[in-house]
């Protein structure tokens, strides 16, 4: 996105207007934690005796805890009508579905996670599409690797008394041995090999080896990939034993995991199209799961991106998100498990960070958009908000609205402005007159509100912004607090008459500063800088600046007083907060005089001198200087003993006038 021109005295370097979330390995478990942890949960099957030409099926282990998010808690809020109503709606067991063919947005709200801000008088700079996609490597993987168990290396007798007629070389020992229920005593060598052996007891117990291998030790994957099992292992997924299918999954899904040579391997050996190919055809659970953990975890491999979409999208949209939200005629009968679906939404929350051609692909596939609304609604409605794949959905939701307006502008040609109207974002006022704008006239945005949106016009109605709004009041889950703050921080970015009618929406339809206001206090620097945002983008409304002023200003203020000389890495969120307090305080002086105290202008005198805070101590010095140069504001620091040295000096002056003279260019 190109930044606009600065047009006022505060419109300093600022991007974050609006965002991409971007999925971080950071809460992750360390290798060796996710082994403890996973070994702990793994459940040993008993052998069963079957068919001479069958194999006996893994026991996987429970999927392990992804993240340890810390928690972010305060009072839930209530809001009007936060349920959100689909035509035909029911809910079944323990998947909550929609039945019918309309495909509609379902009325709702509370809150979830990632990025955005700005000010009419302080006109905001948006972020680019590089800063917004930046640290491409640090994408979200499943941290469930899966460790082989027991039963993986028990064949059947007559496989075992065959092997046993072999000349006994030390592998073929070893897989008699992996056949009689005891871990192989083989190399990844001789695991490799066996992967293309003959028997398919061979194939089982070398890919199943590696699968154990892969588990417990990262270096076992860059040995296998130099021994070229990748190609071996792709091979056998076109296996028609389901038991060898299954295997080979999981052990390609653990070595691909933050392994990025290797997930391009699998891309350059037709992994891709034999995952989908199997994925499209098999209707057993634990195929699926592992199918689609390996999806999710290829996914966060920028180079696929673009053939995921044009390939998996469809694929997994079509039979898995769907089928696991609606009840169509083709798949009233088709079960889909909510791991599955879990690890579909992880693959797309991926695929949502990549380039703009793909969010639009991902905006246009059929259903995508309605089904994200229809199970975050559903969760909502049960009371689970912080359910692990409610947070994958609203961070799609979130990527998918990042520069909405710009990138589908077919969806906002319904909107009207009055006639003689200027929309009020683009004012020019001085730095002292915020109140001379004009009042604010009434935009008629009818896609907003329509009944029953669907697709792309479920990002930006009214049922979606409550939506998000019931998920900041009821959720714990700093991830999906964030997104939802990013999508409404998205939605407010522009300097657009629909950026208005949405801060109108949220402000006063939806009284959603209630829920939003709590997060400024976050201890996230995450969650923090993206409500802060999100306070920005909406105080460019003039006409809501003095209800805002009286919600936002002890926040900021308690926000800005407790500033440290070591809070450099906030130093962004410091800086928006300096410009939300100078346009909400000089609209609203009466609110101002309230919350000014000697801690908020030392803390404030303290920023404008330290260097280190490179945005934040010149939002802070240009705060100062219009704090005294506000008559009413002036009088009130006056009695409190204060003097114009402290507001107007020479740190104070070179800041103002810096800013001004952008201004006049």
């Amino acid at each position: 996105m190109t930044a606009e021109p600065i047009r006022s005295a505060l419109g300093t370097v600022s991007k974050e207007d609006t965002s991409l979330v971007l999925p971080s390995d950071g809460k992750q478990r360390t290798g060796q934690q996710r082994v403890l942890e996973q070994v702990k949960s793994i459940k040993r099957g008993k052998s069963k005796m079957v068919k001479s030409d069958s194999i006996p099926s893994p026991t996987t282990p429970a999927s392990a805890t992804e993240f340890s998010e810390p928690k972010f808690q305060f009072s839930p809020t209530k809001l009007n009508d936060t349920l959100f109503k689909f035509s035909g709606s029911s809910m079944m067991g323990t998947q909550s579905r929609v039945t019918g063919r309309s495909l509609s947005v379902r009325n709702t709200v509370r809150r979830q996670t990632q990025n955005s801000q700005s000010d009419s008088q302080m006109n905001w700079k948006v972020q680019s599409q590089s800063n917004g996609m930046k640290a491409s490597a640090s994408k979200l993987e499943n941290s469930t690797l899966i460790s082989a168990s027991q039963s993986q290396f028990k064949t059947l007798s007559s496989q075992s008394q065959s092997v046993k007629k072999f000349t006994r070389s030390k592998s073929e020992t070893s897989a008699a041995n992996g056949a009689m229920g005891a871990m192989p005593d083989i190399t990844l060598k001789e695991a490799v090999e066996f992967l293309t052996h003959s028997d398919m007891s061979y194939q089982l117990c070398g890919a199943s080896f590696i699968q154990h291998q892969t588990f417990i030790e990262d270096t076992a994957k860059q040995e296998v990939w130099r021994l070229g099992g990748v190609p071996a292992l792709v091979q056998l997924l076109k296996s028609e034993n389901i038991q060898l299918q299954q295997t080979a999954a999981a052990a390609l899904r653990n070595m691909v995991f933050k392994e990025n040579e290797i997930k391009l391997e699998v891309e350059s050996c037709e992994g891709l199209e034999a995952i989908l190919t199997l994925l499209r055809n098999t209707n057993v659970t634990e195929t699926q799961k592992q199918l689609t953990g390996l999806l999710w975890n290829l996914s966060s491999a920028d180079a696929l991106k673009p053939e995921l979409i044009r390939n998996a999208l469809p694929l997994l949209t079509e039979t898995i998100v769907v089928p696991f939200n609606f009840w169509t005629d083709s798949n009233i009968n088709k079960h889909i498990d909510a791991e599955v679906f879990h690890n579909t939404t992880g693959c797309l929350r991926n695929l949502s960070c990549a380039s703009d051609n793909e969010r639009t692909s991902m905006r246009n596939c059929t259903q995508l958009i309605d089904s994200l609304m229809t199970y975050v609604q559903t969760q909502v409605e049960r009371g689970e908000p912080d359910d692990k794949t409610v947070e994958n959905c609203v961070c799609i939701l979130h990527n998918l609205s990042y520069q909405l307006e710009k990138e589908a502008p077919e969806h906002f040609t319904e909107f009207s402005i009055p006639d003689g109207s200027s929309h009020e974002n683009m004012n020019k006022n001085s730095l002292f007159s915020p109140r001379s704008s004009k009042a604010q006239k009434e935009f008629r945005f009818p896609a907003m509100e329509e009944g029953q949106p669907e697709g792309v016009k479920c990002l930006f109605h009214r049922k979606s912004l409550q939506l998000y709004l019931s998920l900041l009041g009821s959720s714990h889950k700093e991830a999906t607090l964030e997104a939802c703050c990013g999508a409404l921080q998205n939605l407010t970015a522009s300097k657009s008459p629909v950026s208005t009618v949405m801060t109108q929406s949220i402000i006063q339809k939806l009284q959603g500063l209630s829920v939003i206001s709590p997060l400024l206090y976050s201890a996230n620097p995450g969650l923090q800088k993206t409500a802060m945002s999100l306070v920005g983008n909406m105080s460019r409304v003039s006409s809501l600046r003095s209800t805002m002023a009286k919600e936002v200003l002890p926040t900021v203020s308690s926000v800005l007083s407790a500033v440290t000389p070591n809070m450099v890495k906030s130093d962004s969120s410091i800086a928006t907060a300096c410009r939300v307090m100078h346009t909400l305080m000089l609209s609203d002086p009466e609110s101002g005089k309230k919350v000014l105290n000697s801690k908020l202008i030392d803390s404030l005198s303290m920023l404008s001198t330290n260097m280190s805070f490179e945005t934040a101590r010149k939002a802070a010095a240009v705060l100062l200087w219009s704090m005294w140069g506000q008559k009413d504001i002036q009088n009130g620091l006056k009695k409190q003993g204060m003097n114009k040295d402290m507001f107007i000096n020479a740190v104070t002056a070179t800041a103002y006038q810096a800013v001004t003279r952008t201004k006049g260019q």
